[in-house]
């Protein structure tokens, strides 16, 4: 039995902590599509977020031994938030929440288009917030990763 990360990116914040979180732990990390796992190997989940859904979540819990949850979004981190996506997504593992941020470059058209517009809805009136679904933005660091590593090791 040996432990593998698996991750689901994208616009490649989630790969880039996948592949951050691989190296400090010296676990082989796969993307979704290339995973080859055995059934005894433990699996360490990375997704982004849609709309409170953790992307392929229920797909990864029914076909591996998932012993972490990290999901990784745009907005900033709230207990809050972090409990809608516990709820959201039935989660009763080990879960974990990074920023991630908004790279429109990797988007297609319609995400392009409608982001920012639902952005608006949901940032109201947090500048910070407008300013990302305005002009995307890149949290990813990793300083984000230390409760995560100090968790897994």
């Amino acid at each position: 039995m040996s432990r593998v990360i698996i991750y689901k990116s994208k616009t490649g914040h989630t790969e880039r902590y996948a592949k951050m979180l691989s190296e400090e732990l010296d676990i082989p990390c796969y993307s979704y599509k290339e995973a080859k796992v055995s059934d005894n190997d433990e699996v360490i989940f990375l997704s982004y977020i849609y709309a409170s859904k953790i992307m392929g979540l229920s797909k990864a819990l029914n076909k591996y031994n998932i012993k972490a949850i990290i999901a990784v979004g745009a907005l900033a981190y709230s207990k809050d938030y972090v409990n809608t996506l516990k709820q959201t997504n039935n989660i009763d593992k080990p879960f974990f929440y990074l920023r991630g941020g908004i790279d429109y470059s990797k988007l297609n058209f319609i995400f392009r288009k409608f982001l920012p517009i639902i952005g608006k809805d949901i940032a109201k009136d947090d500048k910070e917030l407008l300013n990302l679904f305005k002009n995307g933005g890149d949290f990813v660091t990793k300083d984000s990763l230390k409760d995560v590593i100090n968790h897994l090791k």
